[in-house]
């Protein structure tokens, strides 16, 4: 049977857009990578948290070793992805929730129109930190509308980090028009493939936006529990103090009453048991709105997702993307770099970002 011109024209349509964007995914790891702010090793504490044991700047040829490998890496999976027929989703087994569905949107934002793909969560009891129930559980379907079927024959299997402005401190990598243009492309391929179907999610977003956002200016607030492991994944080393986070938000909140509306209100998502009691503490009153009843962490302690099994349920996954579409859903993010914002900011790319 004679090849349909047609579809060898598309088929090479979508060849040359799949190199063309790996080849700018290359070129971005390569100026992202390192994505970790030094060379460090750690050791548990006695509260189950990790403590630095040595930390080095990288030496230039480890830069340039780490900077080529990873752009020769990146070039190849990119490329797969955007030629791939079949392609299915894994989960990282030590990362957090909003890490994987980052992954996710990572992946399916490069197939090809045609592609086939399926997102697999389903626990194997093995998960490191990504314990949001128990084996045999489908995370994704418990929170998404599942994307494709288990595919029924070989499938590529796409776990290559691929957008390094996803991954640690490479979420400061972009800034100005360039930022914007990221999140309103990510934007449309969350609208076209990501629907969520918790009815618990849904259901405690819209309670709590209708009650303590409606006719408010919104600030919202992510801090991340202020570990060494967190430290590591800002570009300046650093996690910012909650007195100087408390400062930021008093100062949007100044402007915000005297320019825009003397109805605000301050919405704090955080791990960060200790950030909570000082916010509390704080000037804002019971325009403060924070969810007490999830899981919380200290400094010293080890972040929630990596918990023991039986302490983690799919209910710790639901509060996390609670907090998130709350957070996508005010009108300022006061943020580290984390996940949890980067994903909030992609939602509602009219999310006006500031720095912590």
């Amino acid at each position: 049977m004679a090849a349909n011109p047609a579809h060898i024209f598309r088929l090479a349509g979508w060849a040359l857009r799949a190199v063309v964007r790996a080849g700018g995914d290359a070129w971005r790891a390569g100026a992202v990578v390192p994505h970790v702010h030094g060379l460090a090793a750690y050791e548990r504490n006695q509260n189950g948290g990790w403590r630095l044991k040595r930390r080095r700047q990288f030496r230039l040829n480890e830069v340039v070793r780490l900077k080529l490998r990873a752009a020769k890496e990146v070039f190849k999976a990119s490329t797969r992805i955007g030629l791939a027929r079949d392609v299915v989703v894994s989960r990282y087994h030590e990362e957090g929730l909003l890490a994987n569905l980052l992954h996710a949107l990572e992946v399916i934002h490069r197939v090809r129109p045609d592609a086939r793909v399926h997102v697999d969560w389903t626990l194997t009891g093995k998960e490191a930190g990504f314990r949001y129930g128990k084996k045999g559980d489908d995370v994704w379907g418990q929170l998404f509308r599942p994307v494709g079927e288990p595919p029924k024959r070989a499938a590529y299997p796409a776990w290559r980090r691929l957008d390094m402005a996803f991954w640690g401190k490479g979420k400061d990598y972009l800034t100005g028009r360039r930022l914007q243009r990221h999140r309103e492309a990510y934007h449309s391929t969350a609208l076209k493939w990501l629907e969520i179907t918790s009815p618990r999610v849904l259901g405690q977003v819209e309670e709590i936006a209708a009650r303590s956002f409606d006719g408010c200016f919104c600030i919202g607030v992510h801090r991340r529990v202020g570990n060494v492991l967190v430290a590591e994944l800002q570009k300046n080393g650093r996690i910012p103090s909650l007195e100087s986070v408390i400062e930021t938000v008093e100062s949007c909140v100044a402007i915000a009453t005297r320019e825009i509306s003397p109805n605000y209100a301050v919405f704090l998502a955080t791990d960060d048991a200790d950030a909570v009691e000082t916010f509390k503490r704080a000037s804002f009153g019971p325009r403060l709105v924070v969810r007490d009843d999830v899981q919380r962490t200290t400094a010293d302690g080890a972040e929630v997702h990596f918990g023991d099994w039986g302490n983690l349920s799919i209910t710790d996954a639901e509060d996390v993307l609670i907090d998130t579409l709350l957070l996508s859903q005010c009108n300022v993010l006061i943020h580290m770099s984390s996940s949890v914002s980067t994903v909030a900011a992609i939602l509602n790319p009219d999310l006006i970002l500031m720095r912590a």
